[in-house]
């Protein structure tokens, strides 16, 4: 599980252990998953608001080749504050590319 403060929205409690995978590809494919599993549980539709990129379709689509993952409709800046709060992984780490997507880099 990784919880983070989520400031006046509380905390957002995901089921996703970040530190537990070895690559960047496993890591945001994990938080794909939990983020849509978040989502159903708090009525959302994870079909259309939660998405993943994977570095070709960011290539291509004329962005930085990284692993993306994107829930706009999730607390406000959840993505910086996830990005502050995520604990050393082997894999790398991630940067907010707005304030509610991550990339996965290293």
């Amino acid at each position: 599980m990784f919880s983070f403060d989520c400031l006046e929205e509380g905390t957002m409690t995901l089921d996703w252990d970040p530190a537990s995978y070895k690559t960047k590809a496993g890591a945001a494919k994990g938080l794909y998953r939990a983020l849509c599993k978040w989502c159903e549980m708090v009525g959302m539709d994870p079909s259309y608001e939660v998405h993943l990129r994977t570095p070709r379709e960011r290539k291509a689509a004329g962005h930085s080749e990284v692993w993306h993952v994107s829930f706009e409709a999730g607390p406000y800046e959840w993505a910086v504050l996830a990005s502050m709060q995520l604990p050393d992984c082997k894999w790398g780490y991630v940067e907010p590319y707005y304030s509610f997507d991550l990339d996965f880099v290293s």
